[in-house]
C-alpha cells in the first residue's frame, strides 16, 4: 500500500511592527475607528430554557479548570469545575462567591455546530483547553441549586497544550491605528471581563511554542476586527529616557474561535476564507482541479478509517494514495485517477 503524506496551507502572514524606539502617542499615527472596550454584562442570553438566570453579571468569559470525580449521584456530582477568567471570584448558582464553581452540565447547543463539531469541540473544554463565552443558569434537585453553564460562543486553544492555560486573558484584534513609523501600535488587548485594554507594538508569539502553521493563523486571526484570544501578559520594557517602546503582548496560550463549517465552502481565489474546524478538510471534487481553477471547495469531516482497496488516486498534494479515502483522510482531495505521473515525485511504500 502507498504511503499517503500531508497536505498543509499556510494562510497569510501579517507582518508586525518591529519592536523600535517609538512614542505611542506620536502624531505620526492616525485612529481609522474607535473600538468600545469590551464589556459582556449584556451578552445575548442562550435561549430556549426555563432556568432562571442567575445574575445579569455572571456572563462572559468561562474556563473549565476540571471535571468533579466525586462519587455521587448526579446531579450533586459529575459536573465540572468552572470560573470566570481574570477574577479571583466567580458567582454560583447559590449566589456564593468563590474560588471555582460547580455546574452540573455543560451545554454548547447555543454555539450551532454540526453533532460532529459538537462532539469534537467537547473534548476541548472537559480537558479545560478551550474557552466559553457563556452564561450560569441555576436548576433544582432534590431541594438543592445547582449551575447549568450554557455557551453561545467557543475558543479552541491551539497550542495542543493538554491543561488548561494560566495568566491573564485577553482578546488581541486590530484597532485600526496605522502608522508612518514602525513601531505601530495597532492591537489592541482587551482584558476578558473587565475594561481593561492595551495598545501594543507587537506579540510575541515565541512563548506558545506553537508551529508556523498555527502562528500563520493566530497572525491572520489579530488582523480581523474579531481578534484572537490569548492568555498571557502585558509586559512593558524599560527604555531609554527619551523613547517609550511601547507595551508587548506576550501570550503563552493561542485560542481560534470554533464555529460551524462543516458543509461550509472554502478554498479557490474568490471564495471567502474558511479555516476548517479541526478533524476537517476543504475537500475539492475531482473536476475542480483542487481549486486551481477559482473553483470553491467544502469543510468536510476527514474519514476516520479506510478499507483496504487498492484503486490509486493522484492527491491534490502530488502524492500517490491508495484510494480517495485514504486522500482525504490525509486531509486533501483527489486530483486525478490513477498514480502520480512518474518523475514528480517519490513514493515509498
Amino acid at each position: 500500500m502507498k504511503q499517503f503524506g500531508k497536505y498543509t496551507s499556510s494562510l497569510p502572514f501579517l507582518a508586525l511592527s518591529a519592536i523600535a524606539s517609538f512614542s505611542i502617542f506620536s502624531t505620526g499615527c492616525a485612529t481609522a475607528t474607535d473600538e468600545d472596550t469590551e464589556s459582556d454584562v449584556a451578552d445575548e442570553e442562550v435561549s430556549a430554557s426555563s432556568d432562571e438566570l442567575v445574575t445579569g453579571a455572571n456572563s462572559g468569559y468561562f474556563q473549565v479548570l476540571r471535571r468533579d470525580t466525586r462519587r455521587c449521584a448526579s446531579p450533586m456530582c459529575g459536573g465540572f469545575f468552572v470560573k470566570r477568567v481574570n477574577e479571583a471570584k466567580t458567582t454560583c448558582a447559590d449566589g456564593s462567591r468563590q474560588a471555582e464553581c460547580y455546574v452540573s452540565s455543560i451545554q454548547l447547543t447555543g454555539m450551532d455546530l454540526s453533532a460532529r463539531e459538537e462532539s469534537d469541540f467537547r473534548t476541548d473544554v472537559e480537558s479545560g483547553t478551550a474557552l466559553l463565552k457563556a452564561r450560569t443558569y441555576k436548576t433544582t434537585s432534590r431541594g438543592r441549586t445547582f449551575g447549568v453553564l450554557k455557551a453561545n460562543e467557543g475558543w479552541r486553544a491551539l497550542s495542543g497544550a493538554t491543561v488548561a492555560a494560566t495568566g491573564s486573558f485577553y482578546r488581541a484584534a486590530d484597532n485600526g491605528i496605522r502608522c508612518i513609523t514602525a513601531p505601530c501600535p495597532s492591537t489592541t488587548a482587551y482584558g476578558l471581563n473587565g475594561a481593561a485594554s492595551y495598545n501594543v507594538i507587537d506579540v510575541l508569539f515565541a512563548p506558545t511554542l506553537a508551529p508556523a502553521q498555527t502562528l500563520d493563523r493566530a497572525r491572520h486571526a489579530i488582523s480581523s476586527a474579531e481578534g484572537l484570544l490569548v492568555s498571557g501578559s502585558v509586559a512593558l520594557p524599560k527604555c531609554r529616557p527619551d523613547t517609550n517602546c511601547g507595551p508587548l503582548l506576550v501570550p503563552t496560550e493561542l485560542y481560534a474561535r470554533v464555529i460551524r463549517t462543516e458543509g461550509k465552502a472554502c478554498g479557490g481565489r474568490s471564495a471567502a476564507r474558511t479555516t476548517c474546524n479541526e478533524g476537517q478538510a476543504c475537500q475539492f471534487s475531482e473536476g475542480a482541479i483542487c481549486g486551481r481553477a477559482d473553483a470553491s471547495g467544502t469543510c468536510a469531516i476527514k474519514p476516520e478509517a479506510c478499507i483496504m482497496l487498492y484503486a490509486p488516486v493522484c492527491g491534490c498534494d502530488l502524492v500517490t494514495y491508495s484510494n480517495s479515502c485514504f486522500a482525504q483522510a490525509s486531509g486533501t482531495s483527489v486530483l486525478s485517477r490513477g498514480e502520480c505521473p512518474a518523475g514528480e515525485l517519490e513514493v515509498t511504500e
